[in-house]
C-alpha cells in the first residue's frame, strides 16, 4: 500500500515562512517604538516633571472635556444624544473622569401610535493607555430609561426603568498633543439588564477630547 506524504509543499512552505519573518518584524517595531518611550537618568530633564509636564504648569492643564453628539432623522424615527464627558489625566497612561447621557427617541413605526424613549444618566470611567495609539476603559453608568407610548394625543402606556450598566472595552486614539487627542472605541454593557439602553448592542464611541 502506498503511503500517503505529509511533506509541505513547496509554496505553502515559503508562505509560512514568509508570514512567521513578517511576525516578527511587526513584534520587533513594537518593541522598538515602546523602548524609544523610555529615557535614561543621566538624559532625563529633571525641570520637568515625570509624565512630561512642567512642573510649573498649574493642574488645570491635566483636565480635557470631550463626548458624543449624534443626531438622526427620518420620517418616522427621531435620534438625539448628548454624551458629554470631563477628565483628568492623573498620569500619561491613565485618566479617571465623569460622564453624562441625554438621549431622545421618537418612533412613529407603528401607525397611529408615537413611542418615546428617554434616558437620562452619569456615570464615571476610567481609560488606561498600555500604548499611544490604544486605550482601555471600565465605565460604570446609570441611567433613569423612560418608555411612553402616545395614541391619539393620549398617553396609554409608560414605564420607567433605573438601571445600572458596566461598559468595558477599548479603541483606537490619534493623538494631537500632549493632552488631546480623536478618538473611536467599542463599549459593551457586561451585565445586559434587559431594560438597560445598552441591552443586546455595542455602544460606538467617537469625538475628540480637548485638554484646557
Amino acid at each position: 500500500m502506498k503511503r500517503k506524504s505529509f511533506a509541505v509543499p513547496a509554496f505553502s512552505s515559503y508562505f509560512i515562512t514568509c508570514s512567521f519573518v513578517c511576525i516578527i518584524a511587526f513584534f520587533h517595531q513594537v518593541h522598538a517604538q515602546d523602548r524609544s518611550m523610555y529615557v535614561p537618568a543621566h538624559q532625563r530633564d529633571y525641570s520637568q516633571e515625570n509624565d512630561g509636564v512642567p512642573a510649573s504648569s498649574s493642574n488645570s492643564s491635566r483636565f480635557f472635556v470631550g463626548g458624543n453628539v449624534e443626531l438622526s432623522f427620518s420620517s418616522n424615527y427621531s435620534y438625539v444624544g448628548i454624551s458629554p464627558l470631563i477628565g483628568y489625566r492623573l498620569t500619561p497612561w491613565f485618566s479617571p473622569g465623569v460622564n453624562l447621557n441625554l438621549n431622545f427617541v421618537s418612533d412613529k413605526t407603528v401607525p397611529y401610535q408615537t413611542t418615546n424613549y428617554t434616558t437620562i444618566g452619569a456615570g464615571v470611567f476610567t481609560r488606561f493607555f498600555p500604548f499611544q495609539w490604544l486605550y482601555l476603559q471600565v465605565q460604570p453608568e446609570y441611567n433613569q430609561y423612560q418608555v411612553k407610548v402616545k395614541s391619539g394625543g393620549s398617553i396609554i402606556d409608560k414605564q420607567t426603568y433605573h438601571v445600572f450598566s458596566l461598559l468595558m472595552g477599548g479603541g483606537y486614539i490619534q493623538r494631537i498633543s500632549e493632552n488631546s487627542y480623536f478618538n473611536f472605541g467599542i463599549l459593551y454593557d457586561v451585565i445586559q439588564n434587559p431594560h438597560s439602553p445598552y441591552y443586546g448592542i455595542p455602544v460606538i464611541q467617537g469625538g475628540m477630547n480637548i485638554g484646557f
